[in-house]
């Protein structure tokens, strides 16, 4: 496999990395998000005529906001303390939850327990635990922080659609991104992407509903009593809104789409069968929505083909990640359907020729 597609130790190193760094960084987060919707409570609070014209960023509110977000700090970092170690103790039950994916033993489903099995022997590793969303959609993903709460979760639909191969291939994948400690950024990042959304709209829900009737100088239309104007500072409010969404969105790009093409390798590695992946790939592809999944669960599926620009994607191409493996594989001419230009079965087909697509397109 090439090695610039792997990079076995330095991927899990730098993974670590980002996990530790996030944990840093997380009651920091907070605390800005508690300090921006503090200054626009203070601004809003002030009475009538305080500030001048355009004077919203004055040196008064800035030093009440941080004396006000300095008081709570204590407070906020509990908060995130007693948020990680939920997500610590929790997180397989939060993602199961989400998904609606249940646990399965090898007298439930003897194939797919035998392949997960197999593949680890193979490497010498803990069988991670096996779970199935009753769902008709095709996808998969691996979860968990720690060696007892790894798990591999596979819908009804891909173990009805795909071949025993297949089956396997997509196995492997999942099982490298817990070999590669993917799985540990993926679930660290979806918790705190989740709660960073979750507490800047309840802040700002809160501000609008609650301000908007009990303070009368917030969001109010304007009078001759020299009451502020509510479009402005209902324009300020939403910036705590996208704030949240911004570190929600920074979260996101701490996770390389590059990790679907280390999988992808792994997989390779794991079966010696690159064209038993392109095969699963191309029946997966246009069929991977699995329903009422948060958005911030289905970047941990092998497929999320969800998001309007490429460069706010989960996942690479699926399309290019065909391509390497039919390089790999020797296969130009594959008999199964082609892939269209948007990547869903059908249509015009891929391309082949020329160069590979590598992991520094990305």
């Amino acid at each position: 496999m090439p090695k610039q597609i792997l990079g076995l130790k330095t991927w899990i190193w730098a993974n670590n990395f980002k996990s530790t760094l996030l944990l840093v960084c997380f009651p920091f987060m907070l605390a800005l998000l508690f300090f921006v919707g503090a200054y626009i409570f203070v601004y809003g609070s002030q009475p009538p005529n305080t500030y001048g014209p355009g004077e919203f960023f004055n040196q008064q509110t800035f030093q009440l906001a941080a004396a006000l977000t300095l008081q709570v700090l204590p407070g906020i970092l509990g908060a995130a303390a007693l948020w990680v170690l939920i997500a610590t103790l929790f997180n397989g039950w939060m993602i199961s939850t989400a998904t609606g994916s249940r646990s399965v033993t090898r007298a439930e489903e003897p194939d797919l327990y035998n392949i997960l099995e197999n593949l680890c022997i193979s490497r010498g590793l803990p069988m991670p635990r096996l779970e199935i969303i009753e769902d008709a959609a095709l996808n998969a993903y691996a979860s968990g922080l720690t060696q007892s709460s790894f798990c591999i979760t596979v819908t009804r639909g891909l173990m009805q659609t795909l071949d025993r191969a297949e089956m396997e291939a997509v196995i492997g994948h999942e099982l490298t991104h817990i070999i590669n400690r993917d799985v540990r950024l993926l679930i660290i990042t979806t918790v705190f992407v989740g709660m960073i959304s979750f507490l800047s709209q309840l802040a700002w829900r809160n501000m609008f509903y609650t301000n908007s009737y009990n303070n009368p100088y917030i969001y109010n239309t304007g009078d001759s009593n020299g009451r502020r104007s509510n479009l402005p500072l209902m324009l300020i409010a939403t910036v705590l809104l996208a704030l949240g969404y911004l570190l929600a969105l920074l979260l996101r790009f701490a996770i390389s789409r590059k990790r679907e093409y280390n999988a992808d390798a792994g997989s390779v590695e794991l079966t010696k069968n690159p064209a038993a992946l392109a095969s699963a790939l191309r029946k997966i592809s246009g069929q991977s929505d699995v329903q009422n999944v948060p958005p911030e669960v289905k970047q941990m599926f092998i497929e999320n083909s969800a998001g309007i620009f490429d460069v706010f994607a989960t996942h690479p191409p699926i399309a290019k990640r065909i391509a390497i493996l039919d390089e790999l594989a020797g296969d130009k001419h594959k008999p199964n359907a082609p892939l269209s230009s948007n990547g869903s079965a059908g249509g015009a087909g891929v391309s082949h020729g020329g160069s590979v697509p590598s992991a520094s397109d990305i």
